[in-house]
């Protein structure tokens, strides 16, 4: 569903004013998808001269109710650690908008250690780091989704940071470990695109996946290259992790398995394995499709997973096509899950055209906008 719209707002000013686009862009975005939400919004922007609510992502925060909106607008400057303190949702625009001169929302790590913020949600965010750890307060429930986001870590705990879903993300961490639940219980890790940029053979990417961990139809790629014995170390320390419905690439020379790691009763059930530069051997388990080109839309396995000019659905014929458990196609499209390559939060509308057609004003004229925006999933 698309959303057509003309907006003419008057503009009273002393002297004539040159509007900027990035300016405008967000408040109507916050009017259309916001304003007939039940809760509080908290608008943070700490461009300069912004003239927002809040400059400090923080204050806000501190500012909310349980169940209130901080809606964080693109910036080229950080925000900052966010401390959770209560259940709160939290949006940006999306980790690679179409408009705002490529602008995001980007945080540092976001701590869930100085309160009890169940049922928060993170979405649309640029995010350095995310930690679940604290053993003195609950965070359970907690959703994120459509992301960028370097590391997310759980609790040593099997009762403080339970349930979490973790959808939609481009996860990317340069080091190693992007994901460790730790003792942390059902975990839900599916439609995420995960990419380990680093060739170290043992720079593991998911670690302490438990029992209990749900992964599925992700599309993870690693750039490891193999050790003396052809292997490298993807899982590290996992046990009894259901894994399925996934698409395994490797662009590293010298890899035949991913072996290495101290795993145990992994148990991975139609999944597809290629690697662009070696041959691969048979992955364990059932289903499975081995050492086959899935055949995307568009892919240049070179550029980064979250490059716009890729396209991962699958295409007709593919291997992938209707393999999974469920008879749908592998992979970040399964289903009906709305993955958006851009990160863009299913809970809001965003922009797809904007055009300011008198972007000089004198004083009582009125600025014509013309926006064009796709409808959120939600409604």
């Amino acid at each position: 569903m698309k959303l057509l719209m003309k907006i003419q707002k008057e503009i009273k000013t002393n002297h004539g004013v040159a509007l900027k686009k990035t300016m405008l862009t967000f408040s109507v975005l916050f009017m259309i998808g916001l304003a007939i939400q039940a809760q509080n919004v908290y608008v943070v922007d700490n461009n300069q001269g912004s003239g927002a609510q809040y400059t400090n992502a923080q204050t806000a925060i501190d500012s909310a109710a349980v169940g209130d909106i901080i809606y964080l607008q693109p910036s080229p400057n950080n925000y900052g650690n966010i401390n959770m303190t209560k259940a709160l949702n939290i949006y940006g625009i999306g980790h690679i908008p179409e408009l705002n001169s490529g602008q995001v929302a980007t945080v540092g790590s976001i701590f869930f250690r100085s309160g009890d913020a169940s049922g928060s949600k993170i979405s649309g965010l640029n995010i350095s780091n995310i930690y679940l750890d604290n053993t003195a307060f609950n965070n359970h429930n907690v959703v994120i989704r459509n992301n960028r986001i370097g590391y997310i870590a759980g609790n040593s705990t099997t009762s403080r940071a339970n349930n979490v879903i973790i959808s939609g993300n481009y996860i990317r961490n340069p080091n190693f470990n992007a994901i460790d639940p730790y003792n942390s219980q059902n975990w839900i890790i599916s439609n995420n695109l995960i990419e380990q940029p680093n060739t170290a053979a043992t720079w593991s990417t998911l670690s302490r996946f438990n029992s209990s961990v749900l992964f599925n139809n992700n599309i993870v790629l690693t750039r490891q290259n193999g050790n003396a014995g052809n292997s490298i170390q993807l899982f590290n320390n996992c046990s009894g992790t259901q894994i399925t419905n996934n698409i395994f690439l490797f662009t590293g020379t010298d890899v035949e398995n991913m072996n290495l790691g101290s795993n145990s009763a992994l148990n991975f059930q139609n999944n597809l394995t290629y690697s662009y530069n070696s041959t691969l051997d048979n992955l364990s388990g059932t289903n499975n499709i081995d050492d086959t080109d899935p055949q995307f839309v568009n892919f240049n396995q070179n550029a980064s997973l979250n490059t716009t000019s890729n396209d991962y659905h699958i295409q007709t014929g593919s291997p992938a096509e209707d393999a999974g458990t469920d008879g749908n196609d592998l992979g970040v499209f399964n289903g009906t899950f709305p993955f958006s390559l851009r990160g863009y939060p299913t809970e809001l509308p965003y922009l797809t055209d904007f055009v300011i057609y008198n972007n000089i004003l004198s004083a009582g004229t009125q600025l014509n906008i013309n926006i064009k925006a796709s409808a959120n999933i939600n409604n």
